[in-house]
């Protein structure tokens, strides 16, 4: 009785434990989220609103919509540095008056806890600046916005490669997709004439900089050449024969095996460097198309399981498409272990990023990340603020997405 007991309790105990847990992890989250879309009216060096010769103004909202292509600056505004002019009346800053590319030329190195001549006290850098005179806690508020972009933007291009070939390998196995000569044919023929199109004919696009945009496009030309080269030899040829099943999950698998064989650091670095002129967009398209893998394996696995339930052998039973019987009843059963490893992949692609960009080789340098701010903590080491913040940022933000994994994966 007692044994029961105890078990009773420590399973109680544990369940409180990650209930506790998972409401932390979304107030994480859901404060990660306010800052990433907010960060225009968080940190920015234009007041919300101000009276400057008689007639109002307000800055912040009209350089969000130039921005946005919406509006556009009058002449006489187009350069004005609304923190340098006396006159304003009424104004009314953000909680942080600066932006990420600011610069303070009289507060270079400033500890958040020295005194700094500033202004008035909304003007002070509550975390420090760094070697230039940038405030620290704008740059962390709009690093949030690109670290949450990266993680989010990069796993959901994995996930939808994840979930296609994953799919096709675990639905229809080796022995489902039957095809015909001509289809294989043609689907070879679409195969061989995308690779000379993009790797030879449209070579010399590598030499303009957009490189990952490239490689991106070629990708999407071999495979829809490939399709639609099998899908015209079954128009010709509908009936053509040696009917067999095409091996698509070795063959998916062999691939996947080919690019994990590969050190993912290595691989990242060596795709890195080839690009002339990183921006985001690359950066995003890169770790997407090399973080699907983990997903894939999981719905495969999944799929074998599903596909030989009762339910499934009766959807064949009616003859419904294997399309439809994929996309309403076998897929919604497999997305379990999907939920928790894109948890965990928006977790590694912003430590990854962070790691980039400590290096100097991630997003451009024009663009405010967290790994950046760490990279000029080497400079001083008295300036221990530029270390501190942007590490506990990132240990916090990884924190928070490993415990949304954890709880998902306790549900599933």
């Amino acid at each position: 009785m007692a044994n029961t007991s105890t078990t009773f309790r420590e399973r109680l105990l544990a369940k409180i434990n990650q209930r506790a847990s998972w409401r932390w992890a979304k107030r994480g989250l859901y404060f990660l989220l306010f800052i990433a879309v907010f960060a225009n009216f968080l940190a920015i060096d234009k007041p919300y609103y101000c009276e400057y010769q008689g007639n109002w103004h307000a800055p912040l909202f009209r350089s969000i919509a130039v921005d946005l292509g919406l509006a556009s600056w009058p002449a006489d505004q187009a350069t004005w540095r609304w923190y340098e002019i006396k006159e304003l009346e009424n104004v009314y800053w953000p909680p942080v008056a600066y932006s990420p590319k600011r610069i303070d030329l009289y507060q270079k190195y400033q500890s958040p806890f020295a005194k700094q001549q500033v202004e008035r006290w909304s003007f002070r850098h509550w975390l420090g600046t760094d070697g230039l005179g940038r405030d620290t806690l704008a740059s962390l508020i709009w690093g949030t916005r690109i670290a949450m972009l990266i993680g989010i933007a990069s796993m959901i291009i994995a996930t939808a490669i994840g979930l296609l070939l994953g799919s096709i390998a675990g639905f229809f196995a080796n022995d489902r997709w039957l095809t015909t000569r001509a289809q294989r044919v043609g689907g070879a023929a679409g195969l061989i004439i995308g690779c000379y199109w993009g790797l030879i004919v449209r070579r010399p696009i590598l030499d303009t900089g957009s490189t990952a945009n490239y490689y991106f496009m070629a990708i999407l030309l071999f495979v829809g050449l490939t399709l639609l080269g099998s899908y015209l030899g079954r128009i010709i040829a509908p009936r053509s024969g040696h009917i067999k099943p095409l091996p698509l999950d070795d063959l998916i698998m062999r691939g996947i095996e080919t690019l994990t064989a590969i050190p993912a650091l290595l691989l990242l670095l060596a795709i890195v460097a080839v690009i002339k002129k990183p921006t985001l967009l690359s950066l995003i398209l890169i770790l997407g198309l090399l973080r699907w893998t983990g997903i894939a394996r999981f719905v495969r696995g999944e799929l074998l399981r599903v596909r030989s339930l009762e339910y499934m052998q009766a959807t064949r039973v009616m003859g419904l498409p294997p399309a439809r019987a994929l996309i309403r009843h076998a897929l919604p059963n497999a997305m379990g272990p999907v939920y928790v490893a894109m948890a965990f992949g928006i977790a590694g692609a912003i430590l990854i990023e962070a790691g980039l960009s400590f290096i100097g080789i991630g997003v451009p340098e024009d663009i405010v990340t967290w790994g950046m701010l760490l990279r000029n903590a080497r400079n001083t080491a008295s300036a221990w603020w530029l270390a501190i913040f942007p590490g506990l940022a990132i240990f916090l933000t990884i924190t928070v997405f490993n415990l949304l994994g954890e709880a998902v994966s306790e549900e599933v």
